[in-house]
């Protein structure tokens, strides 16, 4: 497992905003996938992009 960070457009208190998040995925389109899950399809505005961990 890897961990991916991205940045997603959600709603917060009735506002729009674009916030940091990551999650884990085995590969990026994983990632994406789970993303697209979370926020929605069109919510992804940059990534995701592995982070390194050690």
């Amino acid at each position: 497992m890897h961990t991916y960070q991205a940045s997603v457009k959600a709603l917060v208190k009735g506002r729009s905003q674009v916030i940091k998040t990551e999650v884990r995925a085995e590969n990026a389109q994983d990632a994406r996938w789970l993303l697209w899950a979370q926020y929605g399809f069109h919510s992804i505005q940059s990534g995701p992009r592995q982070v390194n961990t050690r």
